[in-house]
C-alpha cells in the first residue's frame, strides 16, 4: 500500500515545547478517555488497494512519545473543490492545538505526488489566526514546494502492501487480520529516522492501523474510523 499520509502533513507538526501546557494536557486526556475499545474483527483483504478518498471519511489516531507525551490526531476528508479534496488534520497535544487543511488536485499515491497536486494550505494553531498558502495564485510559493519535494523524496517505503510481510494487529478500533507490515525510512539533514508501520484497506485515507518508529521514540495506533459525517474545524 504506497498511498501515505504526506511527509509534509506529518512533519510539518513536528516540533518541541519547552514545558507541558497543564491545560492542554487536560484537554487531551480528556479527548483519549472519549474513545472506548471497539471489539470488530476486520478480514483479511483480498487486495491491498488504498480505499479511495471521499468526503465525510475520517480516522482517529493516538501518538505516544517515549516521554508519555500523548497526542489525539483526527485526519479527515472534509470537502471538494474543483475537483480536488480537502485533507485535515486536526492534533490535539499536551502543548498546543494544531489544525492543517489541505487541498489536494486529486488523491496521491505517494508523498513525492502528494507535493506535486498540492493546491493549498491553511494552517491554524491554538486561537491565533488562520494562515493561508495558495500554490496556484501565489507564484512565491513554489519554493516551498521545492522545500516540500526535498522531505518527500527523503521518504523511503521497503515493501508495497501486495509483497509486505503480513500480520494481525489490535488496537482500540478492531482487530485486522492480514496488515501489510512495511518499514518507513525518512532521511532530513544527514539524520536518518525508521519506523514500521502496518497497513489495511478496510481503514480509509492512510490505511494505517499501527506504527512505530525503530528507536522506540513514539507509537501510533487506530482509535476510531468512519467512512460518513466528517466535517472541517476551519
Amino acid at each position: 500500500m504506497r498511498n501515505m499520509i504526506p511527509a509534509i502533513l506529518a512533519l510539518g507538526l513536528v516540533g518541541c515545547a519547552p514545558s507541558i501546557n497543564p491545560q492542554m494536557k487536560a484537554a487531551t486526556d480528556g479527548l483519549a478517555a472519549t474513545f472506548q475499545t471497539r471489539g470488530q474483527s476486520h478480514a483479511a483483504p483480498a487486495a491491498y488497494e488504498p480505499m479511495p478518498w471521499a468526503v465525510g471519511q475520517w480516522i482517529v489516531q493516538r501518538t505516544v512519545d517515549d516521554k508519555g507525551n500523548v497526542a489525539i490526531q483526527r485526519l479527515s476528508v472534509v470537502g471538494a473543490e474543483g475537483g480536488g479534496m480537502w485533507l485535515e488534520m486536526d492534533r490535539q497535544d499536551y502543548f498546543h492545538h494544531h489544525i492543517t487543511k489541505i487541498l489536494y488536485g486529486r488523491m496521491p499515491r505517494t508523498a513525492d505526488e502528494a507535493v506535486d497536486v498540492l493546491l493549498k494550505v491553511v494552517t491554524q494553531v491554538d486561537d491565533k489566526s488562520p494562515q493561508t498558502i495558495d500554490f496556484a495564485a501565489n507564484p512565491m510559493a513554489g519554493l516551498l514546494k521545492t522545500q516540500f519535494k526535498a522531505v518527500a523524496g527523503a521518504v523511503v517505503v521497503t515493501a508495497d502492501g501486495a509483497q509486505a510481510p503480513k500480520e494481525t494487529v489490535t488496537v482500540p478500533a478492531g482487530s485486522f487480520e492480514a496488515c501489510a507490515k512495511v518499514g518507513v525510512q525518512v532521511s532530513i539533514m544527514g539524520s536518518t529516522q525508521k519506523s514500521t508501520s502496518w497497513f489495511h484497506p478496510a481503514v480509509p485515507i492512510s490505511g494505517s492501523v499501527k506504527g512505530a518508529s525503530d528507536d522506540g521514540k513514539w507509537t501510533v495506533e487506530l482509535l476510531d474510523f468512519g467512512t460518513t459525517g466528517a466535517s472541517s474545524k476551519l
